[in-house]
């Protein structure tokens, strides 16, 4: 409603004032200085004005002079043979006091053929009447025309009517008229126009207004200030000090110009105080119209057109554009107003007048200004009250006192601390999400990411959470997959469902085990806005429950079996000691003990790798090995298998836990010597793989089958017994976990019947251990 109201008004005050008296002035301003600064070079000109100077006062007495002069100066003229000669002095009197003169200038006027007298405009009792020559002149003068130069309201002259006169008795102009005499034939341009009626500003005796009839109007395009064109003294005419041929093929124009005889108009290029002859006015009028340089106003449709669409546009802009390029736009179209004007005055001929459309836009800016002053005050003040009556701000001293300034300032710097209150807010909700342990995303309803914390973004491989903004969730987890089906959790057709939360158990490409949670984010309104999803990695509590159900398997079965089995071998000895003799019982008893001790040493490693503090140093991998394939000699010999052992690159420095890489190569050796035959060879050495250093131990025994070698690695797992002497799987596990500790990796190659080749791989460089999510 608003708009439209603006919209009415800004168009009211255009249609209103359009045409209104009330910008008259400052059209006239604009449209006169685009005239003063058009002017023309009037050399060339084919008017020539004769005039009733100072020098020929002087010369021939006081005014009027003889109607005998004036015979003469148009026979002397005639002998150029100009094209018209135009007599613009009023002649609507008898000569009293010398009758004859009438007859000779008539005689005179019937002789040259191409003389043009003026008709005036007369009041006559309140009635409008034109007076013309007297009777004989009339009808000796090859045409009369009305020689009338209206004066607008501030005393200027800028314009004529071609055509003007009684409804029914219109008169040509008197420039018009020359033109006429001059060329019959010729199709002079004439700006267009229309009969206007004009009501004179009084009231005949009969009390019925006169219609005064004009049409044709006529911006004069003053050539420049007076002096313009060529004069030629009356008494230089008269006295023959003229040369011959100075009229041939002009129009002549006889006039007064000497300031005692009056007749003169201030124009749009007359300085101040320096006033223009009439006779001067018609000769612009008459060199514009055989230049075919004529001026017309604009048509008040095409104005009003012209006013409209700025105003039109500028309202379009304010309602589109922020408030300073609507000011921008407003001011440009002020200036481009006037620049229309301009272009109109050059280009078509027309003059404009901007003044109503520039003060249109003025009113609608204006207007438009208050609108948004009005809105956002409103605004203001009931966001303050939402502010204070739905968010918990919390107060400061200085929230009591009262604000200074007016309504406005006293608004703003509320919703200023509000503002500030919420920034806080913000702040700490961003600085809380930054801060959580699990990677969470804030999506859109179509999965755009708005927010991601630092987890996420060190998850996602990003530099900051910020780098994440507009990334697809969809496509961030599509490697995060149900464990059964191997399919993402996350798809496109999850985030379309309804808003429900939801848990799902997940894997991601690294072997880790995690939980995710979706959860719907909603508007103030309660309205579905995007989805919260969080990443929970629980793959060191999976572990710890395997690590649980492990010991528990190996308390209930492992470690439980040799007990069972000597408590088993003491009942057999009491009920049958016939059985076995004493010395098979100690045997047997101390082979099982010993197997429960090693069980148990096995386990208690397994843990302290699993869970002890490292302390890394440097250590010379070469050297280890060495050391550790001495501590095998004796077990080797006893099964007659040789160590062989090739160095590879010197020095092969890392830093490791010696005690623990040591353990983890002798688990290495002496699963490679149980499984090797007797009088076979195992190789080892110290090689460069893929930049890192790997220790490798080689046997010669039956080899693992492809499908069961990852098998081998977990806790508790046993190869088929025909290849596996008797233990509980915790050997590899260890070498493992103490890989997996320092950075590195076991690698396994193997075949059925060709042995098995490990290689325990440890970084070059110190590496922090490998770390989960929570970490």
């Amino acid at each position: 409603m608003s708009w439209l109201m603006l919209i009415a008004t800004a168009l009211a005050v255009v249609v209103g004032l359009n045409d209104s008296y009330t910008l008259r002035q400052p059209n006239h301003f604009l449209q006169d200085a685009l005239i003063a600064s058009q002017g023309r070079q009037v050399r060339d000109s084919h008017v020539v004005i004769v005039e009733m100077d100072d020098k020929s006062l002087e010369a021939l007495g006081p005014w009027p002079w003889r109607k005998t002069a004036h015979a003469r100066l148009i026979d002397r003229v005639m002998q150029d043979a100009p094209l018209a000669i135009g007599l613009d002095i009023l002649l609507t009197s008898p000569d009293a006091q010398d009758p004859g003169d009438d007859k000779e200038l008539a005689n005179a006027l019937k002789r040259s053929g191409k003389v043009v007298l003026p008709a005036m405009l007369q009041s006559d009792g309140g009635n409008p009447l034109t007076i013309e020559p007297i009777g004989c002149l009339a009808q000796a003068a090859a045409r009369v025309g009305l020689d009338r130069l209206p004066v607008d309201e501030d005393g200027v002259s800028r314009d004529v009517y071609l055509h003007e006169g009684l409804a029914g008795f219109e008169f040509d102009h008197f420039s018009l008229a020359m033109l006429k005499v001059g060329n019959p034939q010729h199709d002079f341009a004439v700006p267009p126009g229309r009969p206007e009626a004009e009501e004179l500003p009084h009231t005949p005796p009969s009390g019925r207004w006169v219609d005064w009839r004009r049409s044709h109007r006529m911006i004069v395009p003053f050539a420049g200030p007076p002096g313009r064109f060529r004069r030629i003294s009356y008494i230089d005419v008269l006295t023959d000090s003229v040369p011959p041929g100075t009229f041939r093929g002009k129009y002549v124009l006889v006039g007064t110009t000497a300031p005692a005889l009056g007749n003169l108009y201030a124009t749009p290029v007359a300085a101040k105080g320096n006033l223009m002859p009439g006779v001067e006015i018609n000769a612009n009028v008459l060199d514009s119209l055989l230049r075919r340089h004529d001026l017309s106003p604009a048509p008040a449709w095409l104005n009003m057109a012209l006013n409209l669409s700025a105003v039109l546009l500028a309202l379009v802009g304010m309602a589109f554009l922020e408030p300073l390029a609507a000011l921008l736009l407003t001011g440009a179209l002020a200036l481009l107003l006037p620049l229309a004007t301009v272009l109109g005055n050059v280009l078509l001929q027309l003059q404009f007048a901007p003044a109503a459309g520039v003060l249109g836009l003025g009113v609608t800016y204006a207007l438009w200004s208050w609108s948004q002053l009005n809105s956002a005050t409103r605004y203001l003040i009931d966001a303050s009250r939402h502010l204070r009556a739905n968010v918990n701000l919390a107060q400061t001293p200085a929230d009591n006192k009262r604000p200074s300034g007016d309504f406005l300032d006293r608004r703003i710097k509320a919703l200023i601390k509000a503002t500030e209150h919420l920034r806080d807010l913000h702040q700490f909700v961003s600085d809380s999400l930054d801060n959580l342990p699990d990677v969470t995303l804030v999506c859109d309803k179509h999965g755009r990411v708005r927010l991601a914390n630092a987890a996420a973004a060190r998850y996602f491989n990003a530099t900051a959470g910020t780098a994440l903004s507009n990334a697809s969730a969809v496509a961030l987890m599509r490697r995060i997959q149900s464990p059964g089906d191997q399919r993402p959790v996350i798809t496109s057709n999850a985030l379309a469902g309804p808003p429900a939360a939801s848990v799902v158990s997940a894997r991601d490409e690294h072997a880790h085990d995690l939980l995710v949670r979706r959860v719907p984010s909603l508007s103030a309104k309660g309205q579905h806005t995007g989805w919260i999803l969080s990443l929970v990695d629980v793959t060191e509590l999976h572990q710890i429950q395997r690590q649980r159900d492990s010991a528990l398997h190996f308390l209930s079965h492992d470690i439980r079996a040799p007990q069972t089995a000597i408590l088993t071998l003491l009942t057999l000895r009491k009920h049958s000691p016939e059985a076995m003799t004493q010395v098979q019982l100690e045997e047997r008893i101390e082979r099982h003990a010993r197997k429960a001790l090693s069980l148990s040493d096995g386990f208690i490693q397994l843990m302290r790798a699993q869970s002890q503090r490292y302390r890394f140093e440097p250590c010379d991998l070469s050297e280890l090995l060495l050391e550790c394939i001495d501590d095998a000699w004796e077990a080797c010999e006893r099964k007659q298998i040789k160590i062989t052992m090739f160095r590879g690159s010197p020095e092969p420095f890392g830093r490791v836990d010696r005690d623990l890489v040591s353990r983890a190569i002798g688990n290495l050796l002496g699963n490679a010597i149980k499984h090797a035959p007797s009088h076979s060879a195992i190789t080892c050495a110290v090689e460069m793989h893929a930049g890192d250093w790997a220790i490798l131990v080689q046997d010669q025994g039956p080899g693992i089958a492809r499908d069961r070698q990852a098998e081998v690695f977990e806790p508790f797992s046993r190869t088929p017994s025909s290849v596996r002497a008797d233990g509980a799987g915790l050997g590899l596990a260890f070498v493992k976990t103490v890989a997996s500790r320092h950075g590195g990796k076991i690698l396994l190659d193997s075949a059925p019947g060709r042995g098995c080749s490990f290689r325990l791989v440890l970084p070059r460089a110190t590496l922090a251990p490998v770390r989960s999510l929570q970490d």
